[in-house]
């Protein structure tokens, strides 16, 4: 009896070790999850955030202002479009291919569905989702963050 606990007690020696070691995995890939869930939020806000000031900047530019006054809401859908693509490299930075690169390392590329508006009600909307790189692209490949953004700076008062 005395010798089987002898036994067992050399057995013991260093499982604690790997438990301790299986512990910090589990902790360490917790932490990147969560900080790439983190970042693909902030990246979803900026790229939401940027449209809608490049929507709302296009529609402004575009809109009718000698149908204003009567409060009657004119929007150039064609002029719109043009001024939201403008916008798009000019403001947002992206190249041609509306892609998005900083200090040379490529963050998102933008892939539009639908970017259409109408005349009266002056309303511009863009449809489609971003793709980028994630830190798990060897299990999940790129990611999309969708959007669906409108214009709402129109005012008729």
């Amino acid at each position: 009896m005395i010798k089987l606990k002898e036994k067992l007690a050399k057995k013991k020696k260093g499982s604690g070790l790997l438990l301790v070691m299986i512990l910090v995995f589990f902790m360490i890939t917790f932490i990147v999850t969560v900080g790439e869930f983190y970042r693909v939020h902030i990246m979803q806000q900026e790229i939401e955030m940027h449209l809608q000031r490049t929507v709302n900047c296009a529609v402004e530019y575009a809109m009718g202002d000698s149908y204003r006054q009567d409060k009657i809401v004119n929007l150039n859908v064609g002029l719109a479009k043009n001024k939201f693509y403008k916008f798009l490299g000019d403001d947002m930075g992206l190249d041609s291919y509306n892609r998005k690169y900083r200090d040379g390392k490529f963050i998102y590329r933008l892939n539009f569905t639908s970017v259409n508006g109408t005349s009266n009600p002056a309303v511009f909307t863009v449809k489609g989702y971003a793709t980028a790189r994630s830190l798990f692209s060897f299990l999940i490949g790129e990611i999309e963050i969708p959007f669906n953004i409108s214009s709402t700076n129109f005012r008729m008062d």
